[in-house]
């Protein structure tokens, strides 16, 4: 969670900017506001998932799944998609398996294997989110016309194409 709102003026970057050749005051300014907005976004859908009894972590798991036709998907598929380790992703799985959200259908040819199953409660629990999420994503974005929710995005992506 990033918690900093006393974003720094032109004054305070530019006397940084001395102390620190390398500070672009742009950047700096952007940066901090985007870590701000997406902590704040967070806590919101954080605080929405709540009201479910679900952590985003878990959720995610089960709106992957619930976006594939076949409802179903290896854990390594999951966990790259969601930017996990496996590792993290199998404690997300025991949890979900344990409250019947996914089951696990192991591989017959190899038992290593296991695909993971959206279960009927699953959807049923994405289907009582969803019109909660959209309603949240609609709220928080209100403040922005359409053309600038679109260039907004087109911002957003051009920056999360950068690999480091």
């Amino acid at each position: 969670m990033f918690n900093l709102r006393d974003f720094p003026d032109d004054k305070v970057l530019t006397r940084l900017q001395r102390d620190y050749s390398q500070l672009d005051k742009t950047a700096v300014s952007a940066f901090l506001r985007i870590l701000a907005t997406g902590s704040e976004f967070l806590d919101r859908l954080d605080k929405v998932l709540a009201n479910y009894g679900i952590t985003h972590g878990r959720w995610l798991v089960l709106v992957l799944l619930r976006r594939r036709e076949a409802r179903q998907a290896l854990p390594s598929e999951l966990a790259q998609e969601q930017g996990i380790t496996r590792a993290t992703m199998s404690g997300l799985l025991r949890q979900l398996t344990r409250d019947d959200l996914v089951r696990r259908q192991e591989d017959p040819e190899d038992g290593r294997k296991s695909t993971i199953i959206l279960t009927q409660k699953g959807a049923d629990l994405v289907e009582q989110i969803m019109p909660a999420y959209y309603d949240l994503a609609k709220d928080l974005m209100a403040p922005l016309e359409d053309a600038e929710k679109s260039s907004l995005t087109c911002l957003l992506d051009k920056i999360l194409m950068v690999k480091t």
